[in-house]
């Protein structure tokens, strides 16, 4: 359902409207059911409105974690299989329009095991997307994936398209996109923050992959090594931190990413880099707690943590995304903040604007930069018995070595 999302928001995108999808996993760590929900208009779009108008399941088995995340209302239209083993549930029943489609057996007849392309094809028709627009979306969104399984998708995704049925009245398409293609950017958060601090100068990241920061971190480690930069995988988040101190230490702007239950880890680490004035960006991105929680949904629970956390009088800075887009202005203010300010930064964001993906407008320049004062030697006073010229960055703490008291 999720790659059905990410195609469906692809392709509104080249059809040129405003979107967002918003990806909801189940509790299990390893996989499970998941929900892809989306809002389109041709106008910029942050939030979700509290009514579904069209609902596509595939089963029925877990929608019971999801139905506060998805309201259904009278004005509901309701797509699934006609042969699904289980009843729709009766909030679902009692309440929505519900059509039955051979949707799977439409899916075999092209070769497939899985209805969510077929569907795909049902979607884009009912919202009027061009088949070509769909079809290209898939291509790119599968471009990993065999010429076979390009082919077997896109064959599902025009026998969708080709259904004969009609929406009810009050459920209409959109109007039409009026978004130019070079003005339009399709990313999340977590790729957005990664963009924002790479593009202003950071060029070492050590982080332990943990839900749902794991995407910056694979955003990093794709672009870094590019830039003349280095990603490391730590064996755990205390390593990492003290990693990314180390970089800093010796000259090179660093940060690293994590959620709730790391940046627990991470709070003696981070006093140090306060009290030791080294620059550091941490990257929060929050989670359901407390404790391990729940790393599939979302809550702003470690502001306290993040503001309050450290040991006795350690100054630093918060900042907190405030949409998608304001990642990349984000990312990029933190790594110049750090620099300038010689002192930890941390970044808020949450699983919702990290995993979900949206349409925006491109993100105007932010001309963010990492700078730290520089020196090219420090001579110790000649009536000493050395004579050493040692090159370093410098802060203001160890400026203090040109005082010979």
């Amino acid at each position: 359902m999720v790659i059905t999302g990410e195609i469906l928001l692809k392709a509104a995108a080249k059809a040129g409207f405003y979107g967002i999808l918003r990806k909801s996993y189940g509790p299990q760590i390893r996989g499970g059911e998941s929900a892809a929900i989306l809002r389109f208009q041709d106008s910029r779009v942050q939030s979700f409105i509290p009514e579904i108008h069209l609902l596509v399941a595939l089963d029925w088995n877990n929608f019971s974690r999801f139905q506060d995340e998805i309201p259904v209302a009278a004005q509901t239209l309701v797509i699934c299989d006609e042969n699904l083993p289980q009843a729709p549930p009766e909030q679902v029943a009692a309440t929505a329009r519900i059509e039955t489609l051979p949707l799977a057996e439409i899916a075999r007849e092209q070769g497939s095991r899985r209805t969510n392309m077929v569907a795909l094809g049902l979607i884009g028709k009912l919202l009027e997307l061009p088949l070509p627009v769909l079809l290209d979306a898939m291509s790119e969104r599968l471009a990993g994936k065999t010429d076979d399984a390009r082919e077997i998708a896109a064959a599902c995704i025009g026998a969708g398209y080709a259904m004969q049925f009609s929406a009810p009245g009050g459920f209409s398409g959109l109007q039409t996109g009026s978004m130019p293609q070079s003005q339009r950017w399709l990313l999340n958060g977590n790729d957005a923050i990664a963009y924002g601090a790479l593009s202003a100068g950071i060029r070492f990241a050590a982080a332990y992959p943990i839900t749902p920061a794991t995407g910056v971190l694979e955003w990093i480690a794709q672009h870094i090594e590019t830039l003349g930069g280095r990603l490391v995988q730590a064996e755990d988040e205390l390593s990492a931190i003290n990693m990314a101190i180390g970089a800093s230490f010796g000259g090179v702007p660093a940060l690293s990413a994590t959620s709730g239950p790391g940046l627990s880890l991470m709070v003696e680490a981070m006093g140090l880099a306060v009290a030791s004035e080294i620059p550091l960006v941490v990257i929060d991105v929050m989670r359901g707690g407390p404790s391990t929680g729940i790393p599939t949904k979302s809550e702003q629970a470690d502001f306290n943590l993040a503001v309050y956390g450290m040991h006795g009088d350690a100054p630093h800075v918060v900042i907190a995304a405030l949409d998608i887009g304001d990642c990349v202005f984000s990312g990029a203010w933190a790594t110049q903040l750090a620099e300038a300010l010689q002192t930890l930064v941390i970044v808020l964001s949450d699983q919702f604007l990290g995993q979900s993906e949206a349409i925006i407008d491109r993100p105007p320049e932010h001309g963010f930069q990492a700078q730290r004062l520089q020196v090219a030697s420090v001579s110790l006073p000649r009536d000493r018995f050395w004579d050493i010229q040692v090159p370093y960055m410098v802060s203001s703490r160890f400026a203090r070595l040109n005082n010979p008291n």
